[in-house]
């Protein structure tokens, strides 16, 4: 194999590729890149055999071949060579970089050891803006849950629906759903999958916003598809809840508030509850105004907020932390907020597309009421 590149684009794929390369492999092969040159083009693939990631660029092939390369040391490398044209030649397991005056030679491993890249042909797909694809993944990814014993929820459950797509993420503590709205020349069918909380995040943190998606699954695995990038997955195979139970239509309260000023008076109310577990303050929403509170051993802080509110006057608390992640997420000017009492979920929804997102946050019981 022998190929002339120039060394940034091929830093570019490289950080591309490294990506899906976990730094607590126990096998050395899986630390490698696969670098496959083929009629003019270069195409770059790693792997930890949950998540592979390929990408391709156009160079200079002087000598079709395959072969795999340390990923930090040929990271490392082509980051410290200057801006001019370089030669990588493999033979006989040694690899040879030659660029403007810097000459280095390095014993690579057996190609043929690399993991198969997964083959996914299906006739269903699904094409997707980038921008709405990655803003998906940001406004819910954060509700997954941490606990390995609830191997379903530590996922995003996808939802292939006729008209959308929906992801949506819960802990037991909060649950964040959001969707996609598809093109009408969009094919029509249903389907539903757990999808690895890092295969969305790693996929959300590569995407061109200005480019499109395509996602095609198999039985067992998913794939997605942007310009030269390729994303393939393992699924979760567990079943994940029936989150539809959780969600009610019944509010006895319905408050709109400013989405910055309401972000920011929870933070300040939390400054004084840092050190403690339940991160505990208390919305206390009544005609004049919303009052925020909270106390610790270092004192109490309280807050005032302007709102618009229908329904019932409600005094109700929560861990400050679920709150705030719900509401940073979110990027519209303002918010809804459906109230059904104390003891039962708020919901959050941005006031401008209440239709395309949903946050629902339990509320913490305040002890004597």
């Amino acid at each position: 194999m022998k190929i002339q590149v120039m060394p940034q684009e091929l830093v570019k794929r490289i950080g591309q590729c490294q990506r899906a390369i976990s730094a607590r492999t126990t096998m050395q092969i899986l630390e490698c890149i696969r670098f496959e040159a083929k009629e003019d083009v270069l195409t770059l693939t790693a792997s930890d055999l949950e998540l592979t990631i390929q990408t391709s660029m156009l160079c200079k092939v002087q000598e079709e071949g395959v072969m795999v390369v340390p990923s930090t040391m040929i990271g490392n490398i082509f980051r410290k060579l200057p801006s001019e044209e370089t030669i990588l030649e493999e033979k006989d397991g040694v690899l040879k970089i030659h660029c403007a005056d810097s000459y280095f030679e390095l014993q690579v491993p057996n190609p043929s050891e690399f993991p198969e890249v997964p083959e996914v042909y299906s006739e269903r797909q699904t094409t997707v803006d980038n921008d709405a694809l990655s803003r998906a993944v940001t406004e819910t990814e954060f509700a997954t849950s941490l606990d390995e014993s609830k191997i379903a929820l530590t996922g995003i459950f996808y939802e292939r629906r006729p008209d959308s797509i929906r992801l949506v993420t819960l802990d037991g503590y909060r649950l964040a759903v959001r969707d996609v709205r598809l093109s009408a020349e969009q094919e029509v069918f249903e389907e539903s999958m757990i999808v690895p909380k890092r295969c969305m995040i790693e996929l959300s943190r590569l995407l061109s916003p200005e480019d499109r998606t395509t996602i095609r699954t198999v039985p067992g695995h998913i794939f997605f598809e942007s310009g030269s990038l390729k994303l393939y997955s393992r699924l979760i195979d567990k079943t994940f809840i029936n989150y539809e139970e959780i969600i009610s239509e019944e509010n006895q309260t319905k408050v709109v508030v400013d989405r910055q000023a309401f972000r920011d008076a929870i933070e300040r109310a939390s400054l004084l509850t840092q050190g403690e577990r339940a991160h505990l303050i208390k919305l206390d929403f009544q005609d004049d105004g919303l009052h925020i509170a909270s106390n610790s051993e270092l004192g109490h802080v309280n807050e005032f907020l302007a709102m618009e509110i229908e329904g019932e006057a409600c005094r109700i608390a929560f861990n400050a932390r679920y709150l705030l992640d719900g509401v940073r997420a979110l990027q519209s000017e303002k918010i809804t907020l459906y109230l059904n009492g104390m003891l039962n979920p708020m919901v959050i929804r941005p006031t401008e597309e209440e239709d395309t997102y949903l946050y629902l946050v339990l509320p913490v019981r305040i002890a004597g009421e």
